[in-house]
């Protein structure tokens, strides 16, 4: 995040500054003239995929504000996301490169191999790239990891507990046949 507003500041003002500095003169109740900085803080985490929840939360605006604030800044908050993908995608070649550059040297050295494991490789690639599709508007799938269902053992031992809780709370009757006269 630093190295970014490094970045940021050898090129000038972001698009997303110079869009809240043109409402600073407007008349009316602008956040952007009376607060700019909390206006420029709060579109910057929209464009990182912040929820109107957590920048409620954090910078204490209520949704009308928030959703003025967006639809007002449409443009920068898009050029935004397409930098912010820019460095995701960015994050994610890099990782690849090193993925593949550590495959080779595991395939080199066997000891090696059998002390890594590939999760070590697998989860930053994929959490880095899972942010450049968010950012690209392409991630529109949602995984779920839930517990694995019970096995038939475990099902089985629930019906016998069932069956023995209530042939112990139930009451036995004896029928005996009756002869006919």
């Amino acid at each position: 995040m630093a190295k970014e507003r490094v970045k940021r500041s050898r090129k000038g003002l972001s698009e997303v500054s110079k869009s809240v500095a043109s409402y600073a003169n407007r008349e009316g109740n602008y956040l952007e003239r009376k607060q700019p900085d909390k206006a420029i803080q709060a579109l910057e985490m929209l464009a990182e995929g912040s929820s109107y929840g957590m920048v409620k939360a954090q910078l204490g605006l209520n949704w009308e504000t928030i959703s003025r604030l967006k639809a007002r800044h449409h443009m920068a908050l898009e050029q935004r996301r397409g930098q912010l993908a820019e460095d995701a995608l960015d994050l994610v070649e890099g990782f690849r490169l090193l993925q593949k550059e550590k495959m080779k040297q595991l395939a080199e050295d066997p000891e090696q191999l059998a002390r890594t494991n590939i999760k070590d490789l697998a989860i930053p690639w994929g959490i880095a790239n899972d942010k450049f599709l968010s950012a690209m508007g392409e991630n529109k799938v949602t995984i779920e990891h839930k517990s694995a269902a019970p096995s038939l053992e475990d099902a089985m031992k629930a019906i016998e507990e069932a069956r023995a809780k209530l042939k112990a709370s139930s009451v036995e009757v004896v029928a005996k046949p009756v002869e006919a006269c």
